[in-house]
């Protein structure tokens, strides 16, 4: 952990694994096992008795599995005071999109551009023509807020006229930092706390797509997409993501694929989430020890509930190696 961190309110909590609610019945095996293969040169680094059991170790014994984590992990809880407690959930945006610009589709999704000079416009200027004519347009979506919900995710799917389902990812930003729109609405009164989520700003939103981009404008920030082959998405550690067990984190506090403990509620679901997951992604939104960002998956049906799931109450726990600070 950095010196800049230790220099903050950062405080750091020694749990034990009785701390974790429902550890004792927790399923580990896939997950420790993904662990495992994206952290090939940690293991190897790690102690010489380490190393001795984890070779021996049945990976398929999720009891096996758990007495590993006990012996050689430590569950340790970071707070800053100032910092938000809160989970929230992610997805891969799906959109209808064609080649060519139309009465229907007329917004595009822009490939990043190859000079700074050009990306540097604000989210403002680019809905207003500023990349106009650069030929950099890779897909044309219906509307505004189409584009900024995928913006919001940071990859998509986009099914076209022709029945090609594409995938587009992150390429890039323009360098503004991220402001919530939701916050804005929030401070302006036009939601309620309780109608801050997804669902309904996606819903108000497109009600009026001339008072949505005067809403939208207030977020600077803005993303620029390339088409990619690749079946899987992957988050900002550059490995695949899977759905309930990848988890965005303000990676000043954890290092990309780290164990943690997440303890939350899910929209509609009646079990609490209790569940081992490895961090593999990151976000403008995501900051302090305690935010999150769960991802919910690549079904179009995930996106209710991601836009739903949020969560003030939740924990995350980093389950670090033991005399590794």
């Amino acid at each position: 952990m950095s010196s800049q961190l230790q220099a903050t309110d950062l405080r750091i909590d020694m749990l034990t694994f009785d701390q974790l609610k429902g550890w004792k019945q927790a399923p580990l095996i896939e997950v420790f096992n993904d662990y495992l293969t994206l952290n090939k040169q940690v293991t190897k680094k790690a102690e010489k008795r380490f190393r001795y059991d984890l070779e021996r170790l049945d990976k398929t014994n999720n009891k096996h599995i758990k007495q590993f984590i006990e012996t050689y992990y430590e569950p340790i809880m970071m707070t800053v005071p100032q910092k938000e407690h809160l989970i929230t959930g992610y997805h891969i945006f799906h959109a209808k999109a064609d080649y060519v610009k139309s009465r229907a589709y007329s917004i595009p999704i822009y490939q990043k551009p190859n000079s700074r000079q050009e990306r540097f416009h604000t989210h403002e200027a680019i809905l207003a023509g500023a990349l106009d004519g650069k030929e950099l347009e890779l897909a044309w979506l219906q509307d505004s807020i189409d584009v900024y919900l995928l913006m919001m995710q940071g990859s998509g799917l986009l099914t076209f006229p022709d029945g090609n389902v594409k995938k587009v990812v992150y390429a890039g930003s323009n360098g503004y930092g991220y402001k919530s729109i939701s916050q804005y609405m929030l401070d302006k009164k036009i939601i309620t706390q309780q109608q801050r989520n997804g669902p309904f700003i996606k819903e108000y939103l497109k009600k009026d797509l001339k008072r949505a981009r005067d809403i939208i404008i207030h977020n600077p920030s803005y993303v620029f997409f390339k088409f990619d082959t690749k079946t899987d998405f992957s988050g900002a550690a550059g490995s695949a993501l899977k759905a309930m067990k990848s988890l965005a984190v303000d990676k000043q506090y954890y290092p990309f694929h780290s164990l943690v403990w997440v303890e939350a509620t899910i929209p509609n679901d009646p079990q609490d989430f209790r569940s081992l997951v490895i961090t593999q992604d990151t976000g403008g939104a995501i900051k302090g020890p305690q935010r999150g960002d769960l991802f919910f998956g690549v079904q179009k049906e995930a996106e209710y509930n991601a836009g739903l799931m949020k969560d003030k109450n939740a924990r995350l726990i980093m389950l670090r190696l033991r005399n590794n600070d």
